[in-house]
């Protein structure tokens, strides 16, 4: 019965498909294939189907992660190692580091020495002659020769010829843990007494002739150890013998010690100097020693350093000695790093004054020229430096003293002899007051100015002698051209103050003093140098270009104008 019932299904749906297929043939052909009319067309029409959209998502098939069997009996592997001794090769062949650097400029070559030679108006030669090992390690020696001299006139004066010689040698050594250092020297000076108005033809010239003469040296040894912590030491010794050619003499040995260490507070060092001497004159001859002993600390913190100690100051002048304790504390104090700084002093100490250093500063004195040391009782000083960008310094200070026996000139009653001088000694209330401003802009201008201003209260002199109250001077330089430099210095001094001592033409005959003012001056140089080449250059020098005829010691006149030309050649 089903089997019929299947058969029958079959047969129905066989039955169906043929009925269907001849219908869906010819509606789309839209005609018969025998050439009879044609059917009418049904057309086309669209049919569209709204309907929500219903996803669906198919059946997925899931991985059985559970473990099949049983894990309760897993056991690990057994595992065995071994450590082999022998070592592995780790040979690696080092190639040198070169140290990464900045490239140097190429090194200037170094000549042994130079001469400079020019001649002048009013009879005036020049000769500097300098020679000087080069480059090395382990030592520097050199020699040098400088001569200046002239022998023109002044009007109405005596004979103003005069010379300037110098001739030196000097060396420094250097080991690995101290340098040596030695210079022997001679020096020879000469000047005419030709401050009278008489007629010239009054003295000789080899009356009114001046000889000054010293041989000098100084040898040294200082420690160079870079160890901070490591003991510094230096010591030295060095001498001059002086004389002229009126009677006057003077040896001098100074002997220098000194060593410092580093501690937990700061820098500790202790010097000591010992002056030995002897002066000698046409009517005396006294022993000058001067014993001085400076314990110093030294204290840098942050932007503060502070130095502390005392001078120790034992002279003696023949028989007789004194003794003088005096403090010094120095303080500095960097407000703005390398911008602006101030610093503060108060010291003490003896000055000695020799016939040597005197010579220096006045070659017109005579014989028997007294000697004595200056009492510095008290300094007080006080300063600032300030620096703005990299062309513009300015250094100014301020300072009070107060000094025992400070050494003036005073002229020689004398009618029979030109002007000379003696020494003459009093004490001082001394206020100053120092300035100097530089300025440089780039290679090509460089502007310098300084200013002095000193106050002197003296107790027996009325007014100070041979000390202007106001000194000022302004310096430059201009590059004209690539190989034209230009120097121009102007100088300032003030008003000063001279004794004018003779005897009374009366039966009297008594010594007699004037007052003489030195009038105020004002000077100009100007030099002109040519650098033809690195080797070789050319200068001119005018000096005294305002024809200004000044006096810097009463009767002593200087030259109104003088002139040079001359070359410089390295070797």
């Amino acid at each position: 019965m089903q089997l019929q019932h299947k058969y029958l299904f079959v047969f129905c749906a066989a039955l169906l498909i043929g009925i269907t297929i001849p219908m869906t043939s010819f509606s789309q052909t839209g005609g018969n294939t025998n050439g009879s009319a044609p059917t009418k067309n049904l057309g086309n029409e669209d049919i569209n189907i709204v309907k929500d959209y219903t996803p669906v998502l198919n059946d997925a098939f899931k991985i059985n992660i559970v473990p099949e069997g049983d894990t309760a009996d897993f056991k690990a592997p057994v595992l065995t190692y071994s450590v082999d001794p022998k070592p592995m090769n780790s040979n690696y062949n080092l190639s040198p580091i070169k140290p990464v650097r900045i490239k140097d400029d190429a090194i200037k070559k170094l000549y042994h020495g130079f001469i400079k030679a020019g001649y002048g108006l009013e009879n005036m030669p020049m000769l500097n002659l300098y020679y000087n090992s080069l480059r090395s390690k382990s030592f520097n020696t050199g020699i040098k020769f400088n001569h200046f001299s002239s022998s023109g006139k002044i009007n109405d004066y005596g004979n103003p010829a005069n010379s300037n010689n110098e001739l030196a040698i000097f060396g420094t050594k250097y080991f690995d843990q101290l340098t040596l250092k030695g210079n022997l020297g001679y020096n020879r000076d000469v000047v005419h007494y030709y401050g009278y108005l008489d007629p010239p033809q009054l003295y000789s010239k080899s009356e009114t002739k001046h000889l000054m003469q010293d041989i000098n040296g100084d040898f040294s040894i200082e420690s160079n150890n870079r160890d901070k912590d490591a003991f510094s030491y230096h010591a030295g010794v060095s001498f001059y013998t002086f004389k002229d050619n009126i009677s006057t003499k003077e040896n001098n040995v100074k002997i220098k010690l000194g060593g410092g260490k580093n501690i937990d507070l700061g820098l500790v060092t202790l010097d000591a100097d010992f002056d030995i001497g002897k002066y000698s004159t046409a009517k005396y001859s006294i022993n000058r020693n001067v014993f001085r002993l400076l314990p110093r600390i030294t204290i840098n913190k942050n932007l503060f350093s502070v130095v502390a100690g005392a001078n120790l100051a034992i002279s003696k002048e023949g028989s007789t000695g004194s003794m003088h304790i005096y403090p010094h504390l120095r303080g500095a104090y960097q407000v703005i790093d390398d911008a602006f700084s101030i610093y503060g002093e108060v010291t003490g100490d003896i000055q000695r004054n020799d016939i040597r250093s005197l010579s220096k500063e006045n070659p017109f004195f005579g014989q028997n020229t007294l000697l004595v040391n200056s009492n510095k009782k008290i300094g007080l000083e006080g300063g600032v430096t300030i620096k703005l960008e990299h062309d513009l310094m300015l250094i100014a200070s301020a300072g009070y003293s107060r000094i025992s026996d400070m050494a003036f000139f005073l002229n020689k009653a004398d009618s029979l002899f030109p002007t000379s001088f003696n020494t003459f000694y009093d004490k001082v209330n001394l206020f100053a007051v120092k300035g100097s401003l530089e300025y440089k802009m780039a290679e090509k201008i460089t502007l310098g100015t300084n200013i002095e201003f000193n106050q002197y209260g003296t107790e027996t002199l009325d007014k100070p002698l041979y000390k202007p109250a106001v000194k000022a001077g302004i310096n430059a330089q201009y590059v004209i051209a690539e190989k034209i430099y230009a120097k121009l210095d102007f100088f300032y001094n003030g008003e000063t103050n001279g004794i004018n001592s003779y005897y009374a033409s009366d039966s009297t005959h008594a010594l007699k003093f004037e007052t003489v003012k030195l009038k105020s001056y004002f000077d100009a140089n100007l030099s002109v140098d040519y650098r033809y080449s690195k080797v070789l250059s050319l200068f001119l020098m005018f000096n005294n270009i305002g024809f200004t005829r000044y006096f810097n010691y009463y009767n002593y006149p200087n030259y109104r104008f003088t002139g040079m030309a001359g070359l410089t050649y390295s070797f």
